[in-house]
Parts: C-alpha cells; structure tokens; sequence
C-alpha cells in the first residue's frame, strides 16, 4: 500500500488507505453491531489494511480494540506495524479532558498507544464553542506526546480560521486535518492551505455521491462511470483514486467482505489528468455538505460559511 508522509519534521507515514469503523456501524446498536465491527475489523485486516481509524465519537472503541487485539495475536504481528486513529469527541475537551478520554480510550482498545490522535472538530456537536481556547486544547493534546500516548496529533473539520488559531503559537504542528472529502465537497482553499504547511487532508465520506442518497444522482455519476468503464474498474475504485490523486489520504469502509480487495486495488492504476479534471468540474457546481450541518459553522452549503 502507498503511504504517505506525516508532517515535515520525521514524524513517519501513514497508510494512504484506511478502513473507517465509524459511518457504516454507526445506525445499528448491540452485541449485533459489536459482533459485525469485530467481523468487519478482522475482515479489513486479513485482507490487507493496515490503518484503522477509529473516534470516542463512534462509541464502538471495545469492539473494534478486540479485533484488533485478537488479529495482532493470531497473526504474530508486531503492533507498530499497524496506524491506529483515534479522535477526542469536542462534547469531552472540557471534562473530562483530552487526555483522560485518551486513557480511557486506549485501555478500551487494549493498546498503549495511538499513532495518531486528533480533536474532533473545533466546536461541541450542537455547534457551541468550548469553554478555553482552541490554542487551550491544542496545549493539551500537544501534553499526550509529551507523555507518550499518541505519536503524533492532528485535527478533524477544522476550517482554515481554526488551524489558524492554533498554528502559529503551537509547539508541536497538527499533522493532519481529517474531513469530508469528495467531488462534491472538495474545500481546495483548505487543501492548498495544509498542503503549504504539511498538514496531511485526510478524506472522509470519499464514496458520497455513490453511497449517500442527499448526492446520488449528479452530474458527477456520469462522468464517473464512464471513466470507470473505459478503465475496467469500478466508480468506487474511481472515486477513491480521485482524492487519493488530489493530495489526500482517503477513509473508506465497509460491511461487506467483497469489496475489500476492490478498495485495496486502488494503487494499481492512475486516473489519466482529464478524468480527474473531469470528475472535480462535474462537482464543482453543486458543493455540498453532508455531515456536521447541525452546526452552523458547517452549512449545507459550504458557499454560506468559510473552508
């Protein structure tokens, strides 16, 4: 799998690829859904994906820590060979605090350690501001490579006014900004604007116009599936290259087994230039957020409010 560089100071590489536990379990509820994120989990190992990304936010860290745990057990894998992600949900910065839900996430996973760790988002779900600054939280996630629970810490829907309000002033630099990513959400303000500084974009909701049914039906369908059909592969396949291609790290996940090797295979082709300026122009004209509307500072909209 290709990888990719974490920041400009030798803090080591990322998987290009990761397998997402979040989106896909996150409707169901039980010892079914626990059972199905453990399948899911060992299935996405086995078959070749070596990074997981995983939130408090997701409320399956236990499930998914098992898996994990019991892989690395069957398999003799040495635990630094895998890039475990973890984020502190924004409804947790101001109490308990970063690093207790750091604490009690990895001993929920049954890991001493993260590779990579990052703030959820830069306001509390409901869209109201935390109680300390931004520069305030950063300090105490910087606090949890200081005491060696993360290797390195990072971001996630972060607009370019919050990475400012942190960049400048932070002893260690974020290292990635995970958001929703897709032809329909590209954000190349704040693309350009981590690129500049080595912070990695790491794309979540990559399959949106396939998957979700606010996108399905758009002018980016047509122009996917004929390049999908010209280069024998599939739209999944076309549009997880596509960020992948446009500077991003891409999440993706699924429940089904099958479609493990499809997602995988990415790395076996390029998309030629034009269909990759094919795919973001048919996007272009109808940008669109799917997650995190609920707060205003993320409109439907992205026209409405600032990268």
């Amino acid at each position: 799998m290709e990888m990719l560089p974490l920041g400009d100071n030798g803090l080591g590489v990322i998987h290009a690829l990761g397998y997402g536990v979040g989106t896909a379990w996150f409707k169901s509820a039980g010892t079914e859904r626990d059972k199905a994120l453990q399948d899911g989990v060992l299935a996405a190992l086995d078959a070749g994906f070596r990074h997981i990304d995983e939130a408090e936010m997701y409320a399956n860290e236990s499930s998914s820590g098992k898996a994990i745990c019991d892989w690395l057990a069957r398999t003799g894998t040495p635990r630094e060979e895998l890039f475990i992600t973890s984020k502190v949900s924004p409804d947790s910065l101001d109490e308990p605090g970063v690093e207790a839900i750091c604490r009690q996430s990895l001993s929920r996973m049954g890991l001493s350690y993260f590779d990579l760790y990052l703030v959820h988002a830069p306001v509390r779900t409901d869209g109201t501001l935390f109680k300390r600054s931004l520069q305030e939280v950063w300090q105490d996630t910087e606090a949890l490579v200081d005491a060696g629970l993360v290797k390195a810490i990072g971001v996630s829907n972060f607009r370019i006014g919050d990475l400012e309000a942190i960049y400048d002033a932070a002893r260690i630099k974020p290292v990635c900004n995970q958001v929703e990513a897709n032809p329909y959400l590209q954000q190349t303000k704040l693309l350009k604007w981590c690129s500049e500084r080595s912070i990695l974009v790491a794309a979540y909701c990559p399959l949106g116009s396939l998957t979700n049914e606010k996108l399905q039906g758009g002018p980016v369908d047509a122009v996917v599936q004929a390049a999908a059909e010209r280069l024998g592969k599939t739209p999944a396949q076309v549009l997880l290259r596509w960020n992948y291609q446009t500077g991003r790290c891409v999440l993706t996940t699924t429940s089904k087994p099958d479609r493990l090797q499809e997602f995988l295979s990415i790395f076996e082709f390029e998309l030629p230039d034009q269909d990759v300026q094919d795919i973001s122009a048919a996007g272009e004209s109808q940008q669109r957020r799917i997650y995190w509307t609920q707060c205003p500072q993320f409109p439907a909209d992205p026209s409405q409010g600032t990268e």
